[in-house]
């Protein structure tokens, strides 16, 4: 038995794998779904295994980026939109190579031409499907740009459906990866699978400056860890922010004496002065 391909099952009565991947370990996840068995045989999918799926783009290759869960009948209302159709293997070897150097010769291109009509455009990365055929460009810029011109010159060149995606900047730094101030991976590149609405009221609740580079990300934007102070967020993020002032807060508990415990006397104003004091300076006027 090709140990590759799973063999078909009822998906309505058995249990199915729930998988989450991503092309090139970009853009958006793609839930997946495969039929589970009880075969020996079978092999367990696991974090990072390289599979084909299906996509808004057809057939591609993609990264599984999460650990996969078994689903039974009862617990899950619909089946995912997409399908897992094989794992890839060393036969898949000279398909790739030639779909990423497709892909590398598609984004130079695009490259050179939003820079001879001066596109205030930037190409992140281009994705194409297993036939090489549809591609997704995606790009960065500060608002809306006109590239009709571009897609003439892209489709002059290339056959096939090609798709422009224009992503947010916070996108692009988590594409890009790197270190934050807490000296930890950024949340946007390591475990965020969506980016909320960052407000001002939030900086000010964890009690920095909006506008301060100590609320600001390496996105330029407002950091997205303002967003687990408090709430339910927090609870789930299993930590505070790495900008906040409130968790390094000390909470002073006032004690009381034991019941029937005397007091000490506190000395009267002018009383004996401490040793520690006889050579202060007296700052009273001496008459």
């Amino acid at each position: 038995m090709n140990r590759s391909v799973l063999p078909q099952a009822d998906p309505e009565t058995g249990s199915v794998w729930i998988l989450t991947a991503q092309i090139k370990k970009l853009g958006p996840n793609i839930t997946l779904w495969a039929p589970h068995l009880d075969d020996p045989e079978a092999l367990p999918f696991r974090h990072h295994d390289t599979i084909l799926g299906e996509s808004r783009l057809g057939p591609s290759p993609m990264t599984l980026v999460e650990n996969p869960r078994i689903l039974s009948g009862e617990e899950r209302p619909t089946l995912p939109e997409y399908r897992f159709i094989r794992r890839l293997s060393a036969e898949d070897t000279p398909r790739l190579k030639t779909l990423a150097e497709r892909e590398a010769g598609m984004l130079s291109f695009v490259r050179e031409r939003a820079a001879v009509r001066s596109l205030p455009m930037i190409f992140v990365d281009a994705v194409g499907n297993f036939a090489a055929n549809d591609f997704l460009l995606y790009y960065t810029a500060e608002g809306r740009v006109d590239f009709r011109e571009l897609l003439k010159d892209i489709h002059g060149r290339y056959r096939g459906r090609v798709e422009l995606r224009q992503i947010s900047p916070r996108e692009h730094t988590s594409l890009l990866d790197g270190l934050g101030a807490c000296g930890k991976t950024l949340c946007c590149s390591s475990f965020l699978k969506s980016f909320r609405t960052i407000s001002t009221k939030m900086a000010r609740e964890a009690d920095t400056e909006p506008n301060s580079l100590r609320s600001t990300g390496m996105c330029g934007r407002l950091k997205c860890c303002l967003t687990f102070e408090g709430g339910a967020s927090g609870e789930e993020s299993g930590g505070g922010s790495c900008c906040s002032k409130k968790s390094r807060k000390e909470e002073w508990v006032p004690v009381s004496p034991p019941a029937g415990a005397a007091l000490p006397e506190t000395p009267s104003r002018g009383a004996g002065r401490s040793p520690d004091n006889r050579y202060r300076k007296d700052s009273r006027s001496r008459g």
